[in-house]
């Protein structure tokens, strides 16, 4: 028992040397963060922001449809079951810092042929535990490489559960637009269908040329086949919708007739956005995960130290089952190390390295996305409101351009087919105010998710 003590001491004191010093990774963690620049590219307007990707949102069936993608959504139901599979994992790898008991128990009874079928029998039993004090921390390392991934996964998985959202909020938004781009169009398809009635006319009356004609009918199946366009798109945007929803791509889902309202965000400083992404945590998880492979694999070029026990017996007969003397109680100790192994292990901790490495670089280009996301959709955001404004003013001019030409035609100083330019003309800039108002939404979309999507 003294020698065990013994060599418990021994590789106790040795344990100090296979620590791995991560004090290096940290320094230049620290150095990646302290990159990130101290504002954004872009103002930011003074806003109060959301709390929740339902009240983003102020149309009813959005936010239904909002909720129905969170709970059935399969790439969604995949995350979590992957997360649990990482928390399994972590309960197998804290395990091997327990003992390990085991028990048998076995009988027999045997009788010579010959003699009157006297049966005898005996047992067999026994307890065994064994434990492995991991005094270089082996197992701690694989331990925390497994919290480590756990974190991974989470962090992933609530990534996932806000990627969904905004893209059940652009599939929905789209479904609104093409709905209302199609009736746009079939106004514009019985304005060019009247048209070239008129032009008919026109040409057999000998008012106009053939070329003339010709371009009015040219702009009519155009005008067609646009209006089958718009319809398939809107199918397209429902069944999107559905699919993320968990369903098998319905395309008769209802939509709302207007866009949703476009809200006002704002943004924290940098530092305090970036804390809140959740692909950055995954970043730093998966960095922590590397760092303990490498204190793991260092760890593995110690010795390993094991303390094993039983208490077992035996007997000529069940009836001294229960009999102390039958029994015997066991204590034993293992030191095992790896004198050669033709470099493996270090080859091992070079790949490791390499990997540490590998996670340091994409946590420092996962920030640098992250503060591209935001700026870029803020600047999107800033550009869309300018343009909407812009349109806004067009919409207003033609309006007056065209409540001028109906007065004209009315007056007799103009034919229809101007009256019904100046129409088209009018539904072209409703066209791009509908347009521009989806995209404004979108980039909305895409700055809440670039802040977090804080739930």
């Amino acid at each position: 028992m003294n020698k065990v003590l013994l060599l418990t001491a021994i590789a106790s004191c040795l344990s100090a040397c296979a620590t791995y010093d991560a004090s290096s990774i940290e320094n230049r963690m620290d150095e990646t963060r302290s990159a990130v620049p101290a504002t954004w590219q872009v103002s930011m307007a003074a806003a109060q922001n959301p709390q929740d990707w339902q009240s983003l949102f102020s149309d009813p069936l959005l936010r239904e449809y909002l909720a129905r993608a969170s709970a059935s959504n399969f790439d969604i139901e995949q995350a979590e079951a992957r997360l649990r599979g990482s928390e399994a994992r972590l309960k197998l790898s804290s395990a091997a810092l327990r003992p390990t008991i085991n028990a048998n128990l076995s009988a027999s009874g045997f009788s010579a042929i010959g003699d009157d079928f006297t049966i005898s029998d005996s047992f067999d039993n026994g307890l065994s535990a064994r434990w492995d004090p991991d005094i270089f921390g082996a197992n701690k390392a694989r331990v925390r490489q497994a919290s480590a991934f756990l974190d991974v996964q989470n962090a992933n998985t609530e990534r996932l559960r806000r990627v969904i959202s905004a893209q059940t909020a652009v599939a929905y938004v789209r479904a609104v637009e093409a709905d209302q781009q199609l009736e746009l169009a079939l106004e514009n398809l019985d304005f060019l269908r009247e048209t070239r009635r008129i032009s008919t006319a026109r040409f057999e009356a000998g008012d106009i040329a053939r070329d003339d004609l010709s371009l009015s009918e040219l702009e009519y199946e155009n005008a067609q086949a646009s209006v089958q366009t718009l319809e398939q798109g809107a199918r397209d945007a429902r069944r999107a919708i559905d699919i993320l929803m968990g369903g098998f791509g319905s395309d008769d889902l209802r939509v709302s007739k207007t866009l949703p309202a476009a809200v006002r965000l704002s943004a924290n400083p940098p530092s305090q956005i970036l804390a809140a992404r959740f692909d950055i945590a995954a970043a730093r998880a998966a960095l922590a995960a590397e760092v303990a492979a490498i204190e793991g694999v260092n760890a593995d070029d110690w010795p390993q130290l094991t303390l094993s026990g039983g208490l077992g017996g035996g007997g000529a007969s069940l009836g001294t089952l229960f009999d102390p003397e039958d029994y015997i109680l066991s204590l034993s100790t293992a030191l095992l190390g790896n004198i050669f192994d033709g470099g493996r292990n270090d080859a091992q901790i070079e790949a490791a390295e390499a990997e540490v490495d590998v996670a340091l670089s994409n946590y420092a280009q996962t920030l640098r996305d992250a503060v591209f996301d935001v700026n870029s959709a803020f600047d999107r955001i800033t550009t869309l409101e300018r343009s909407l404004a812009s349109l806004n003013r067009a919409r207003s001019s033609a309006d007056t351009a065209l409540r001028l030409a109906k007065i004209k035609y009315d007056l007799g100083e103009t034919i229809l087919v101007d009256v019904l330019t100046v129409q088209r003309r009018v539904n072209s800039i409703k066209s791009s105010r509908i347009r521009t108002e989806r995209q404004l939404i979108e980039a909305q979309i895409a700055a809440y998710l670039a802040l977090g999507g804080n739930v």
